[in-house]
């Protein structure tokens, strides 16, 4: 397995994995991010659950060759959900260090692809 897979797929691991979790389980800066955005809450923990379930793809194609595959696709939708959270920031009128998370998470998402197909 190739350290670029390896170190890709752990920063998405705890990056969305918690990310997510905080928009689950609706920490509070997470409520605010989502009506900041003109999210509801709920959609907004739809997206959490999305992250989370992306970080536990990418953990299961690190660990399991036969299931690469599963960690490479989770990492592409690791992917399109940073690009979503990019553009709604973007909308927002945010400034670049409040996506700037989001935009660097989308980019090792896109290495972890290149990562885990190259493995």
């Amino acid at each position: 397995m190739g350290v670029l897979a390896w170190i890709t797929g752990v920063l998405l691991i705890v990056g969305f994995g918690l990310a997510g979790i905080s928009k689950v389980t609706k920490q509070q800066q997470m409520v605010d991010a989502a009506g900041h955005m003109g999210m509801s809450v709920q959609q907004f923990q739809m997206i959490g659950g999305l992250e989370v379930a992306g970080a536990i793809g990418v953990l299961i194609g690190l660990v399991s060759e036969d299931l690469r595959g599963l960690g490479i696709a989770a990492a592409i939708g690791l992917a399109l959900v940073g690009i979503g959270a990019v553009i709604f920031h973007v909308r927002a009128g945010d400034k670049p260090p409040a996506f700037a998370p989001a935009a660097v998470l989308t980019i090792v998402a896109v290495l972890a692809v290149v990562g885990l197909a190259g493995m």
